[in-house]
């Protein structure tokens, strides 16, 4: 029976050793690691054989996968939620726990030791969205057509604490945002949302780069791990370099 790992200095550590081969794709696994946000559980809260961490819809595994113990972790696996990189064995014990319903994802990694400050300048300069993009405060963050997702932190205020957003207004509607998802020490993990009607327009170009401008005069890394061709074509236009592909895998719910 899985049991959830309390966050203390001590299972913190515990962690951090028992990830330690996982490839970080995002910030998901630092997030848990440093207590930041996310969740984590163990086969066995006294002598764990198998361990996960849940960010979101987004699942970590390490540990012995083919034991009881990594079988309960993997069982409470919900449709609609993504197995992400883990060590050798997980994937091969997912497939064989949910069949064809696990659908293998690609994803793609971006290098931001690229990004560049005049570069990122001259492109909100260039945007003729520049005077209309605004940082996400209280109010854009209360209002009902804000695209800000801030489940995991701990509140809107906890969210205005630690996280950073930007937005663009159309006719006093807002368009979209990019903002961090996540965010751990080193910096933040990078969504971005256009509403339907206002995409290929720029709009996503433009607050994208406020937000990585910011996190360059910061000091923060921002992390872009891209789920679509669209999404790659907006890293490369903003300076990131890609950095490869890898596989995660989607639970899909029963036809």
């Amino acid at each position: 029976m899985p049991h959830e790992l309390p966050l203390t200095k001590t299972n913190r550590l515990r962690l951090s050793e028992a990830f330690r081969h996982n490839p970080r794709v995002d910030c998901s696994i630092d997030c848990v690691v440093e207590g930041q946000m996310g969740r984590a559980y163990v086969d066995d809260p006294e002598n764990p054989t198998a361990w996960r961490i849940t960010v979101g819809p987004f699942w970590y595994f390490a540990g012995d996968a083919s034991g009881p113990g990594g079988l309960a972790l993997r069982a409470e696996l919900p449709p609609w939620n993504m197995l992400m990189p883990s060590p050798p064995g997980w994937a091969a014990a997912a497939k064989e726990t949910f069949g064809e319903r696990l659908v293998t994802f690609p994803r793609y990694s971006f290098d931001a030791g690229s990004l560049s400050e005049a570069h990122l300048g001259a492109i909100l300069d260039a945007s003729p969205h520049r005077d209309r993009v605004r940082r996400v405060d209280a109010a854009l963050l209360a209002r009902p057509d804000n695209y800000v997702e801030f489940d995991d932190f701990d509140s809107a205020d906890d969210f205005l604490a630690r996280g950073v957003g930007y937005t663009l207004m159309v006719d006093d509607k807002l368009t979209g945002a990019a903002y961090s998802s996540l965010v751990c020490n080193r910096g933040i993990e990078v969504s971005l949302f256009i509403d339907e009607p206002y995409r290929r327009l720029g709009i996503a170009t433009a607050i994208s780069a406020a937000l990585l401008l910011e996190c360059v005069r910061r000091g923060l890394w921002p992390n872009w791990d891209a789920a679509n061709p669209e999404s790659c074509t907006i890293a490369e236009k903003l300076g990131y370099t890609p950095a490869g592909t890898y596989e995660s895998y989607f639970y899909r719910p029963e036809a």
